[in-house]
């Protein structure tokens, strides 16, 4: 939460809920798995355990251990400061915010600059070689900052596609459930009664097929199943039925 704040001088950000418990979870079923596999090969069982202070830590293992070394880890600059323009956050006409990694700038500099109107940067000697750019990247940030600013991320995305630039939108949960990747990745299924989607596992092994997701029992549904699992007779749940002691 220290390091991904927008500066030193703004309030640390908060992590959403499941940002720890869910890679927790993760960890947990590789340890489970990896001592089903140990069992498996050399009949010796074992306990397993995991931990949410250990996973944020090991989630965080590449600025942790850059410290251990005695490395400095300074927080990121602003936006407005990227050492990269080409490699930054970008906001739209209508509001929409992207993310640009042109990491190959020899390959994709002149196509990026034709598709948005700027050919004319290339004989700009603040932005003509990868040291210049670097040099001025808080100038060239500002000068993409004004293209952006002039059409929505629909007709952006369509551009940036068009010239097979790299880019990614940051995307908002409103829009999850009409996003064809989620779908064709698997990571949207039906409900087994088709009525809705739910988030599905991430795990995938070929020739598996996942069991379809279920929609939470209400309250007392399968009251009944269970007491007659535990020996009691259909009079007997009536009465207790009837005399509210199940709902």
């Amino acid at each position: 939460m220290d390091m991904v704040r927008a500066s030193a001088d703004t309030p640390p950000a908060r992590s959403m809920p499941g940002m720890g418990d869910h890679p927790s979870g993760t960890a947990l079923y590789a340890a489970i798995v990896t001592a089903l596999y140990r069992r498996e090969k050399t009949g010796h069982g074992g306990v397993v355990r995991s931990s949410l202070l250990q996973n944020g830590l090991w989630a965080n293992g590449c600025a942790v251990q850059t410290r251990l070394f005695g490395e400095h880890v300074p927080h990121r600059p602003l936006r407005e400061d990227a050492p990269n323009a080409l490699a930054n956050h970008y906001r739209t006409r209508d509001g929409r915010w992207f993310i640009m990694a042109l990491f190959n700038e020899q390959r994709q500099l002149r196509g990026l600059l034709d598709a948005i109107g700027r050919e004319d940067l290339t004989e700009d000697p603040r932005f003509a070689t990868d040291a210049a750019r670097k040099q001025n990247a808080a100038a060239l940030v500002q000068v993409l900052d004004e293209v952006f600013a002039t059409r929505d991320l629909a007709e952006w995305r369509r551009i940036l596609d068009g010239v097979g630039i790299t880019f990614g939108i940051v995307g908002t949960v409103d829009e999850v459930s009409d996003d064809p990747q989620m779908r064709a990745c698997g990571g949207l299924v039906p409900f087994a009664d088709g009525a809705g989607l739910t988030v599905a596992t991430p795990f995938h092994v070929d020739g598996a097929a996942q069991v379809a997701p279920r929609r939470a029992p209400r309250v007392g549904q399968h009251s009944a199943e269970v007491l007659r699992d535990a020996g009691y007779s259909d009079a007997e749940i009536e009465t207790l039925r009837a005399r509210g002691a199940l709902g």
